[in-house]
């Protein structure tokens, strides 16, 4: 398993894939490789998707996503 920690400035559900995958500021587990990250509600965020390749995480060192 891999890790992930998407931040932003409200509490909101991640998606990967399309798929729920927890709720942001939390670190996240999510199988390796290649993903495609949004979130519900409000389109009002950017950047509108992060696309990223997940391996080599742990717990303490979680692939960092930041939606402003």
């Amino acid at each position: 398993m891999e890790y992930v920690f998407v931040s932003f400035k409200e509490d909101r559900t991640v998606l990967a894939d399309g798929q729920k995958l927890g709720q942001t500021n939390q670190t996240l587990l999510i199988i390796k490789g290649h993903h495609s990250f949004t979130m519900e509600g409000l389109q009002n965020y950017l950047p509108a998707k992060v696309d990223a390749v997940i391996e080599h995480t742990t717990s303490l060192s979680p692939y960092k996503i930041e939606f402003n």
